[in-house]
Order: C-alpha cells, then structure tokens, then sequence
C-alpha cells in the first residue's frame, strides 16, 4: 500500500514528530519504515492518527519483515500481543557473509 499525496495534514504531523530526521513528505513515501516508527515512537494518539489511513494488516506486515535494531522489546511485545501473533526474538541484523549480529543487548560478549 502507498498513501495518496497530497498527503494529510495529520499524518504529516506525526511523520514529523517520529522521524525527525527526514521529511515529512520522504517518510510518508516509505510506508513500512513510516509504520516501524509510529510503532515505536508513537504516542497513543500518533497511533490512532494513522489507524484512520493505514488498515491493520500494513502495520502486520512491518512486524513480519521489522528492521534490525528499530524496536525495543516492550514495544515489539506489546505490539505482537495486540495482533494476537506470537512474539518471536528481535531481528537480528545479517551481514553479506552470513552472520548474524548480536542479540538485542549483547555487545562485545557481555
């Protein structure tokens, strides 16, 4: 799915506020990475927000295919409850020769 521009004034707002380090018009184009940050920087009302433009099954979709290192585990808990969809380890980021990262706070061996 795509949001249609002009896009509306209330989802610019919360892009703005989520992803503050990009436009709001260049994350409203990259819908999943949109969603992953209203999932775990929004507020409750950011969600409602978007719930009115985004049916649920885009904001399943982000938690099928998640980034690596976006989500913390309360949110990426909470969010896999709310769906009624078992909650599996956090992704892992895979590197070019097929290895895979450390585990969500596991640096340098400790």
């Amino acid at each position: 799915m795509t949001l249609a521009q002009p896009y509306p004034h209330e989802l610019i707002r919360v892009a703005r506020r989520v992803v503050w380090f990009d436009s709001p018009e260049n994350t409203l184009a990259d819908l999943p990475t949109f969603l992953a940050h209203v999932m775990v920087y929004g507020t409750a009302a950011d969600v409602t927000v978007v719930e009115r433009f985004v049916p649920a099954e885009e904001f399943r979709g982000v938690l099928e295919n998640a980034p690596a290192g976006l989500f913390t585990m309360d949110r990426w808990r909470s969010w896999h409850e709310r769906f009624g969809m078992p909650v599996p380890p956090l992704p892992r980021r895979r590197f070019p020769d097929g290895a895979v990262g450390p585990e969500a706070g596991r640096f340098f061996g400790r």
